[in-house]
């Protein structure tokens, strides 16, 4: 039996249990779970244990199971999964244990006001030893269970007020806190006390369950993405989370290239439905088409896939619901032996700072704030340049960059500003960005103004609502030498502004920009395509997703057809003429041109995903 850190493609279902769930099992058949396999033939099944209510959809011993069973439901997804050789994995709600609070208030966090949070436990406080570890044992050693994927833990986990907790820290820091003063060093290290505890929370729990479940296989929700642009510091043994379940796909190309730099097997959940949270919302199925493109910016970069379903409140599956995944699990398996495995890498990177993070926000780990480098990350993919996310501490290896935006900083450190500037000493070409971030490298402090801006682009003018400098004349980007390279710097918020407003103007002033730097790949035709390069087996792979009516997502429920593109040009700079060039899936021996410097390749069409592979 594979792990389930080996997987490559998976299904997840959950119902976070709650006090109305009198009938757990009533309608859930091995023949249901038999049917799912067989239709869709994942490498694993992760299904719920227990949600956010704190609810146990099994009856637990451990931990406080739901009111009513008519069948112990786990139980028969392990004997099916088992009889299939498949990892069976729990969705198993952590610090978000709202019933758990309800037995034992004295495990929940403070709030600022005094009061009691009614929903998130303290990771100071019992928790951990009352109640997860044990249920943790239980489902591994009484069960079988093979993982699990902790959901509601760093995203979830908010600052303990308690005034114990304040006092630890103060008698460790030699600090005194003021909660109402948060921009000060005594805030701002009481947060980072709160972090380095959730880091200790990770480890002690996951060590008192490996000590007892060797080969028990743990990932906490959305530890070290994007919420921790940190490196892997607690024992986890893979990284994973579940994407926005609108605007999916740009969730998709963000939060895999942050995942994919953290030397760990990791992969991302697509929700098969489109939910946005608001009033009167309801859930509407993806089509093949969608979950198909969501798959491919997350394989192409090496990640494994897995999708998300719901199960009734029994636990049982809408297997109508399954049957329409059959077209996306098809998609998967016949890219696996040509993307699992593969490193994805780029000569442009865009830093994502913890440093700036931690100092601006308020969270303890961030669930937004960071529109930023989403801005950039989807301009410069929009204008069919290949992309990479660089972290804090990932700049000390630059070597195959020639590019870095750094995208609206409002704090750095002097061992990062190094870092960049001798970067562009050295020959690279930084790109700066945001009034605050260029006053960072270039000194001096200015009133900062909200204000609209027209900026000259060849023979018209951008208009922009934006930040910008009060007394900035209107050179809103200049570029300098510095060093062998160059620093460019854009006086206003270009990439957060782009982040929720796409302006395609905008896209191709600063792939004018980038151009002039970067060679590698050169890309002829409709821009809606995202270009992903990697490598397997000595072998180059050039990615090809086409991302046209990705902007639409956010105003379409559902859609069920992607036009395709046609009429594609690549030029791939390469050091000598390559053995053969083959379009994967489709198995076509592609014609091309080699020149002594580049080849020079067309494609007809792109549907949704394809790869080039040069040998």
């Amino acid at each position: 039996m594979k792990k389930r850190s080996e997987g490559f493609f998976g299904l997840h279902f959950d119902f976070h249990a709650g006090a109305d769930c009198t009938e757990i099992g009533k309608s859930v058949t091995e023949d249901m779970i038999r049917e799912v396999i067989e239709l869709v033939r994942p490498d694993y099944i992760q299904c719920d244990c227990k949600g956010h209510q704190g609810y146990s959809s099994y009856p637990t011993k451990a931990g406080n199971p739901a009111p009513g069973f008519v069948r112990d439901q786990l139980k028969i997804w392990r004997k099916v999964t088992r009889d299939f050789g498949l990892p069976l994995v729990m969705h198993y709600s952590g610090v978000w244990d709202t019933r758990a609070i309800e037995l034992h208030p004295e495990w929940a966090a403070v709030n600022g006001d005094g009061s009691i949070n009614k929903n998130m436990t303290s990771t100071f406080k019992g928790y951990a030893d009352g109640l997860l570890i044990p249920q943790l044992v239980e489902l591994a050693n009484d069960y079988g269970v093979d993982a699990v994927w902790v959901d509601g833990e760093c995203w979830a986990t908010v600052p303990d007020f308690d005034p114990e907790i304040i006092a630890l820290f103060e008698n460790k820091s030699g600090m005194k806190l003021d909660k109402n003063n948060k921009q000060s060093k005594e805030y701002r290290a009481f947060l980072d006390f709160c972090r380095d505890q959730f880091f200790a929370y990770l480890t002690h729990y996951i060590n008192k369950v490996h000590s007892k479940a060797e080969n028990f296989e743990i990932a906490s929700n959305w530890a070290f993405s994007s919420h921790i642009p940190q490196p892997v510091c607690v024992p986890v043994d893979y990284l994973s989370g579940d994407f926005a379940p609108t605007d999916s796909y740009n969730s998709a190309r963000f939060e895999g290239r942050v995942l994919c730099n953290q030397n760990k097997p990791w992969d991302l959940m697509a929700w098969g439905f489109y939910y946005d949270f608001s009033e009167g919302s309801v859930h509407v199925t993806k089509g093949a088409d969608a979950l198909c493109r969501e798959a491919a910016g997350v394989l192409a970069l090496g990640g494994g896939f897995q999708i998300y379903n719901g199960q009734q409140r029994d636990g049982s599956v809408r297997m109508w619901e399954i049957r329409e995944l059959k077209g996306a699990a098809e998609f998967v398996r016949a890219r696996e032996p040509f993307l699992k495995g593969s490193k994805p890498f780029s000569n442009i990177g865009v830093l994502y700072s913890d440093y700036d993070m931690r100092n601006k926000t308020d969270s303890l780990f961030y669930p937004g704030g960071n529109d930023e480098v989403k801005g950039a990350v989807r301009l410069i993919l929009d204008s069919a340049h290949t992309c990479d996310i660089l972290m804090d501490h990932t700049l000390d290896n630059l070597a195959d960059k020639n590019i870095i935006i750094v995208p609206e900083l409002r704090y750095i450190s002097e061992h990062i500003k190094s870092a960049l500037l001798k970067f562009a000493e050295d020959g690279g070409h930084l790109i700066i960005s945001g009034p605050e971030c260029c006053e960072l490298f270039t000194g001096g402090r200015r009133e900062i103004a909200h204000k609209p801006i027209s900026v000259p682009y060849k023979s018209r003018f951008i208009n922009q609502y934006a930040r910008v400098s009060d007394d900035n004349t209107g050179n809103y980007i200049e570029r300098k030498s510095f060093g062998k390279g160059s620093i460019s710097c854009i006086y206003y918020n270009i990439f957060g502004i782009y982040c929720g407003k796409p302006d395609f103007y905008v896209r191709n002033m600063i792939s004018d920009i980038i151009d002039e730097s970067d060679n590698f790949i050169k890309y002829e035709g409709q821009k809606f395509i995202d270009i992903i390069t990697a490598r397997k087996d000595g072998k180059l792979l050039i990615n090809l997703i086409n991302t046209s009516n990705i902007y639409s997502e956010t105003r379409l429920r559902a859609y069920d057809e992607i036009q395709p593109l046609s009429d594609i040009k690549l030029s791939v700079k390469l050091d000598h003429e390559p053995a053969s060039v083959t379009l994967q899936p489709e198995n076509i021996k592609l014609d091309y041109k080699y020149n002594g410097r580049e080849i020079s390749v067309k494609l007809d069409r792109l549907d949704i995903h394809s790869v080039l592979i040069i040998e």
